[in-house]
């Protein structure tokens, strides 16, 4: 797709309200926890780096619960569907292991839920950093029976699934912080007056006044950052309707096909999920769902921040789009949601 020269061209052979995600929040309900001296422990030894790969999670639990209730519910947790995306995928890919072989490179991996099951021992979860490796969570589960445990899952879910997911994005954040790339912050910062971790290996497409797209372009992945504002009459402007309109408006002008007569649209068979929220101490609307190409073949996910900048009287939305054909989309997406959300107003 071309993002417009008045923009780029756009592979032009490439291209394509429920509760979830609603993780801020809830994770400032956590109210403790166990956090490991970052050089390591009490020793203060160095940790090893963490194992595993992104979007993963380890579960170290004995084999007959993990074929029974809490098992099931434990997985039903951690694989839930993904909103918004084009093709069913697990919010996390899920690995088991019993504890009598949780030992060497497993301790190290990025993301566990440990169960402990003994006789006598309260319920209770606790949410640990750093135990054994850096940058590493934990959940730890605790119960005296299977059923309790069960019980105690059904009791934390959207917690446990919270912590996992804000931690994960934002030890992407962190790296994206660190590798931020200067030219790009600066042209952004001029244009729109917001600050965005987007690192290096983004591509500057087009910047003016109200419009800027940045991206990684392959032969068959278009990974984009697009970064849009406009006067507002007030906050009652951040409603659905008028971000989708507003939306569609700005990607018919910027964001065209390989035909003439072609630019992206937002799907017109699936309505885009909206979540209220509050990020960085701003109020955000966030839109996940599902682009198509007007007049061709193309489509793939977004996901959008909106935000109302009073000092400004405008809104922001800093949108993120994949096409990435046949391919699984989830990697793909929660690298542009871990650039979207370090969004700041200047």
């Amino acid at each position: 797709m071309a993002r417009n020269s008045t923009l780029l061209n756009f592979k032009a052979c490439l291209l394509v309200r429920t509760g979830f995600f609603v993780f801020a929040s809830l994770i400032l309900g956590i109210t403790s926890c166990d956090t490991v001296n970052q050089q390591g422990g009490s020793a203060g030894r160095i940790m090893p780096n963490v194992t595993g790969a992104a979007g993963e999670v380890l579960v170290v639990m004995d084999q007959f619960n993990w074929d029974n209730s809490a098992g099931q519910l434990l997985q039903d947790v951690l694989k839930e569907e993904i909103p918004g995306l084009p093709q069913s995928e697990p919010l996390f890919d899920v690995l088991q292991v019993t504890a009598a072989s949780f030992d060497g490179i497993y301790k190290y991996h990025r993301n566990i839920v440990l169960t402990v099951i003994e006789s006598g021992i309260e319920p209770r979860v606790r949410y640990r950093e750093n135990v054994w490796a850096k940058p590493q969570i934990m959940v730890q589960l605790e119960a005296p029976t299977g059923t309790a445990l069960r019980e105690l899952i059904s009791e934390n879910e959207e917690r446990i699934r919270g912590f996992l997911v804000q931690y994960d994005r934002n030890r992407l954040m962190k790296t994206y912080q660190d590798s931020k790339d200067p030219a790009i912050q600066k042209e952004i910062a001029q244009h729109h007056q917001i600050r965005l971790a987007i690192p290096r290996g983004y591509n500057m497409d087009f910047s003016k006044e109200d419009y800027t797209s940045v991206s990684i372009e392959a032969p068959d992945l278009s990974q984009v950052i697009q970064v849009y504002d406009y006067p507002a009459d007030g906050p009652e402007d951040l409603n659905v309707a008028s971000l989708i309109e507003k939306r569609n408006n700005f990607t018919k002008t910027y964001v065209k096909g390989p035909r003439d007569d072609s630019y992206m649209t937002l799907s017109k068979m699936y309505e885009p999920i909206a979540y209220d929220m509050e990020v960085n101490n701003l109020k955000v609307v966030e839109l996940r769902g599902l682009w198509d190409l007007e007049n061709g073949f193309m489509g793939g996910p977004f996901i959008s921040h909106s935000v109302y900048d009073a000092k400004r009287n405008r809104i922001v939305t800093v949108d993120g789009y994949v096409y990435h054909p046949n391919q699984k989309k989830r990697v793909k997406m929660r690298q542009l949601e871990a650039i979207i959300y370090s969004l700041e107003i200047i």
